[in-house]
């Protein structure tokens, strides 16, 4: 019986696209300065697509090579093994959109934080500008031109179900889970307020825990089937790569267009075998950001009005 592997990796693969969306420059919103920005990406697996439509020309080829010396098909042990690690690839990482809200506020004058929704998951961020140079404020905002930097933290947990294992009732299990760390570097160059390009290279680190009760239950199966059907307790993934994109707006709103790059290592050890369940990695999104004017305070330097 292999029924049972398939079973479980289907629910392994019980979680949503993952958000790599970025959004925003190295310029923090001012102290009391407000946005809420809503977005809209698409996760797309490059690396594990393309590993799936090779697998698929090769299975193909067999099959009709089968059929034309009228003889049946048989799955080789490595064409199982590679059928069970490109479906175990689309499951931990499945291609699809992703809409987000996120909230955000200024605390300082180069401090801000967010709170991001992206259906099932939530993001505490902060980011800290340590690096600011362009015109002062003896000149418009709207023709002001700065250069930015600036590091980020974030924090993310990720809770779903199994939507397998709820239809077929062969266990009942609890939620799964995911943690990611993000840390981003911001980098920003503004034309006034209106155009601003920005780039931002991140890494993520992330930890799935599957539920113990699958985990205990996919260790019986080698006593069912013969096949060692053992599930780690966590699986770990890093992302390392990059987002590029441009905004256009001004005073009240900014539209966003972005896209991010990178490479996910993802290596755990399923069924008795270290798979690769990782690859090029690529997420375009678009977003539009809605805030109020940054509050004004007087300058120091030149005793006038300064925005924040």
């Amino acid at each position: 019986m292999r029924i049972l592997p398939l079973l479980l990796a289907l629910a392994f693969g019980s979680g949503c696209a993952s958000n790599l969306s970025t959004l925003q420059t190295a310029k923090p919103l001012a102290r009391g300065q407000f946005q809420v920005t809503l977005g809209s990406g698409l996760f797309v697996p490059v690396g594990q697509i393309v590993d799936v439509i090779d697998l698929g020309i090769d299975q193909g080829k067999e099959i009709k090579d089968a059929v034309d010396r009228d003889e049946p098909v048989r799955l080789t042990e490595e064409d199982q093994q590679r059928l069970l690690t490109a479906g175990l690839s689309l499951a931990v990482a499945p291609p699809g959109p992703v809409s987000e809200v996120t909230i955000r506020a200024g605390l300082a004058d180069d401090v801000d934080v967010g709170l991001r929704y992206s259906g099932i998951s939530l993001r505490l961020d902060t980011r800290y500008r340590f690096l600011h140079a362009g015109d002062g404020p003896q000149v418009p905002e709207n023709n002001r031109k700065s250069f930015d930097m600036a590091i980020g933290l974030a924090g993310a947990r990720h809770s779903f179900k199994s939507p397998v294992l709820d239809v077929l009732e062969i266990i009942q299990v609890d939620d799964f889970s995911r943690w990611d760390v993000e840390v981003p570097l911001y980098i920003s160059a503004d034309i006034g307020d209106i155009f601003r390009v920005y780039a931002a290279p991140k890494y993520v680190y992330s930890r799935t825990r599957l539920d113990q009760k699958l985990v205990n239950f996919a260790e019986q199966g080698k006593d069912v089937t013969g096949f060692d059907a053992s599930l780690p307790a966590k699986v770990n993934s890093h992302f390392i790569g990059s987002t590029f994109g441009l905004s256009l707006g001004y005073k009240y709103v900014h539209v966003f267009a972005e896209l991010t790059g990178g490479y996910t290592s993802c290596k755990p050890t399923l069924f008795g075998q270290q798979r690769n369940l990782g690859g090029a990695t690529f997420y375009p999104a678009i977003g539009i950001a809605i805030r109020n004017l940054a509050p004004v305070r007087q300058s120091p330097e030149l005793g006038q009005p300064e925005s924040l």
